[in-house]
């Protein structure tokens, strides 16, 4: 196991996955020297602060996503997927660990393995049922699995024993809370089947709407809130309590459970005719699939209501919308530039050196012409210049790969300047974020009749 994961960890590198420097062996122990990942398991963020929530749950598995299409263009399977292996650097990023059971399919993607391995509540049904096994659709059941527990909080398959959870997981029942949107509940019910041949690719996961479109849950629903409940009449004139009353603030999940109040689905991984329906993997869109508002007429502006307060009294009086406030074309001299996130990328008091991939992130480029290397081995060549590691010493040190010193050094400062550049990003787009506004005194004029 401990071969497998620095032979495997030495050949894939990506952003989301787990970064290994160095390997130092002496007569009892091998020692990893890997990056440190401030932000714990995923695991225990949700034990400890429950499900999360659709729209943040989705950029974050597209980032497993694309951590396990990584390994699987390399020809490599990582074969223990879970919650445990999954640490996150901060709310918005995370990266895959604990290679230990993976292994590189030497004979192609269809090659047979026979080694049970994992965790038996993420275990596939053909690794209960079948001595030989595919590994991509294993993986991509453990996503599944994985999946599940990010938005509901527990497992699908539960049972006190192993031989009651194999028992489980080859029957192949399990429920679905009422309150998960369509897109997700499409793409979990797509991932759970019990043929591997019928599972999806990692591309089909990726192009799925609950990736591509996260806000789309959010939006269903709301659009199902808006049709269950009935506008309020509000009256001419208003009369102000002294008494206030205080109201409690509901999240949309939960206000989408009392408003629906939906049953869980009962699902079943040997049942799945209405996945391969020609209409059911189609694009969902508001106005087409799902009924329109009956109480909404679209012959009616949204133009916001303005009222006039005068002692307890609230009256209202005609629309008026707001003059849109002019860009000032320059600021102290200055001409002001309208930041988004392409421009922030462009901005010159950082570098993006998050992006790079190459081979050069795990060994150095064998060559003396530090012209046609990449800005990030070029700056990371000139600060082991200034430390006293030359280029004949890099090259020489090569061939040892993560038992060299030299290697292990150039990797830190690698990772070293890819974080700077993150974290230089990071703190650019929220010091553009939290730039005061320039707010514009509006004159207005009312006639109190």
């Amino acid at each position: 196991m401990l071969s497998s994961e620095i032979a495997t960890l030495e050949c894939v590198h990506h952003p989301n996955i787990l970064r290994l420097f160095e390997v130092v062996e002496t007569l009892g122990r091998v020692y990893l020297v890997t990056e440190w990942i401030r932000g714990g398991e995923l695991y225990n963020h949700i034990t400890q602060g429950g499900p999360l929530r659709e729209i943040h749950a989705a950029p974050l598995f597209k980032q497993l996503l694309m951590a396990v299409k990584h390994m699987h263009n390399l020809g490599f399977v990582h074969r223990d997927i879970k919650a445990e292996n999954v640490l996150l650097l901060s709310e918005d990023r995370l990266k895959l660990a604990d290679f230990g059971f993976s292994t590189q399919l030497l004979q192609g993607a269809n090659q047979k393995l026979d080694t049970f391995c994992g965790s038996p509540p993420y275990a596939a049904p053909e690794l209960f049922s079948d001595d030989h096994y595919i590994g991509a659709p294993v993986d991509v059941w453990a996503l599944g699995i994985l999946l599940y527990f990010m938005v509901v909080g527990n497992m699908p398959f539960r049972a006190p024993t192993i031989p009651g959870l194999k028992a489980a997981i080859l029957k192949g029942d399990y429920l679905l809370p009422g309150q998960l949107s369509l897109p997700c509940i499409r793409l979990i019910q797509r991932i759970l089947i019990h043929i591997p041949a019928r599972r999806p690719t990692i591309d089909d996961m990726l192009n799925s709407q609950f990736i591509t479109q996260p806000k789309l849950s959010a939006e269903l629903m709301q659009h199902e809130i808006n049709l269950r409940t009935k506008p309020v009449k509000r009256s001419g004139f208003w009369v102000r309590s002294k008494s206030r009353r205080m109201r409690k603030t509901y999240s949309l999940r939960e206000r989408y459970m009392e408003v629906t109040n939906k049953p869980p689905i009962n699902m079943n991984t040997k049942k799945n005719d209405g996945v391969f329906v020609d209409n059911y993997l189609q694009p969902i869109e508001i106005n087409r699939d799902l009924p329109i508002d009956p109480n909404k007429d679209a012959s009616k502006t949204n133009t916001p209501k303005r009222s006039f307060f005068c002692s307890t009294l609230k009256k209202k009086v005609s629309p008026m919308e707001m003059e849109k406030e002019k860009q000032l074309a320059h600021i102290n001299g200055c001409e002001k530039r309208q930041w988004n996130a392409e421009a922030a990328i462009d901005c010159p008091l950082f570098k993006n050196y998050d992006v790079e991939t190459g081979k050069f992130i795990m060994l150095p480029t064998d060559t003396e012409d530090l012209s046609q290397l990449k800005p990030l081995e070029f700056e990371a060549r000139i600060i082991l210049e200034e430390l006293g590691v030359n280029s004949e010493m890099l090259r020489s040190s090569i061939q040892n790969g993560p038992r060299s010193d030299i290697i292990g050094a150039y990797r830190i400062i690698i990772n070293r300047l890819q974080k700077q550049s993150w974290l230089a990003r990071k703190h650019v787009e929220l010091a553009l974020q939290e730039m005061p506004k320039i707010e514009r005194k509006v004159e207005r004029s009312c006639c109190i009749l």
